[in-house]
């Protein structure tokens, strides 16, 4: 009798069925997994944006309203020194910006817009710091840091 040396097709499809198991199973978990660490690298950009005006009201009396502008009226040049994300999962806007205030939105671009965190979309993320700004929602914020949707960012 000849004894055959190899895998059976048996033996070859139960491998291939756990492999296809496991994949099932792990795919999604890292498809969400590379979606988080892409929105924890936008936020790490957005509080950089944030230091920047900060840096530029220090100098001018007034926050930049563009990413690479001095302040009108400002005599030092001091600017954000352009926009500290170049990534194309999201896109880096500055608003509402008056002498007291500021609104960064990170705005998910393709398939980046369908994270998620505890239920909610993460897409926009906003960063708002002000005494009055008003130009996103009915919600005035005095003099504090405002971040949401607030799940997206305490995960």
């Amino acid at each position: 009798m000849n004894k055959g040396r190899g895998f059976t097709l048996i033996e070859l499809m139960v491998v291939v069925a756990i492999i296809a198991i496991v994949a099932a199973i792990a795919l999604p978990s890292y498809i969400a997994q590379v979606r988080h660490s892409r929105r924890s690298e936008v936020q790490g950009a957005m509080q950089s944006a944030a230091l920047g005006e900060e840096r530029v009201r220090a100098d001018c009396s007034t926050y930049a309203s563009a990413w690479s502008s001095t302040p009108t009226g400002c005599t030092s040049g001091a600017t954000m020194g352009g926009n500290p994300y170049t990534s194309s999962y999201y896109t880096l806007a500055l608003s509402c910006i008056t002498s007291t205030s500021y609104m960064i939105t990170a705005t998910a671009v393709g398939t980046q817009a369908n994270d998620t965190a505890s239920g909610t979309g993460c897409s926009p993320l906003v960063y708002v710091y002000g005494d009055d700004v008003n130009c996103s929602s009915n919600a005035s914020y005095k003099g504090v840091v405002t971040k949401s949707p607030s799940q997206c960012w305490t995960q």
